[in-house]
């Protein structure tokens, strides 16, 4: 599987899981972070992000979604709890994970990889009415 698609998936599947709206996730493998906005397709991230800006997790129960930008190599996702499982159509590549707390963790079929990002810095956008932030842990 390509590395930006791997990237993309640990977004999705953090943003989805965990509720938050990613700014940067680090990468243990590469030892570098990444900054979202830096992606080639950051604009249709953030489509996505728009989507699903009231989704604040999964409580049991399937959820499925899927995430195109590119033509015939969309993210096909299934959800449970902080569980995953998916593919990129038009290859085969297979994917499957889980998301405790901050990080994300990956298999990679198609390469045996295991992957490991850690979400490092969200998008503050949503303030209560104390203006703590109600999307990432930076809460003081």
């Amino acid at each position: 599987m390509k590395e930006h698609n791997r990237t993309r998936i640990a977004y999705i599947t953090g943003r989805l899981i965990t509720g938050k709206r990613i700014a940067s996730l680090y990468d243990a493998k590469n030892l570098t972070s990444i900054e979202i906005d830096s992606l080639s397709d950051a604009a249709c991230l953030r489509e996505f992000d728009l989507k699903y800006m009231d989704f604040r997790g999964i409580n049991g129960g399937n959820f499925q979604c899927r995430y195109g930008c590119e033509k015939k190599h969309d993210i096909a996702l299934t959800i449970k709890g902080n569980t995953f499982i998916g593919y990129i159509t038009g290859s085969t590549a297979v994917f499957m994970g889980n998301v405790r707390g901050d990080s994300i963790h990956i298999f990679d079929r198609e390469d045996s990889l295991h992957l490991h990002y850690r979400i490092s810095a969200c998008m503050v956008d949503r303030k209560d009415s104390s203006g703590v932030c109600t999307f990432c842990w930076e809460t003081q």
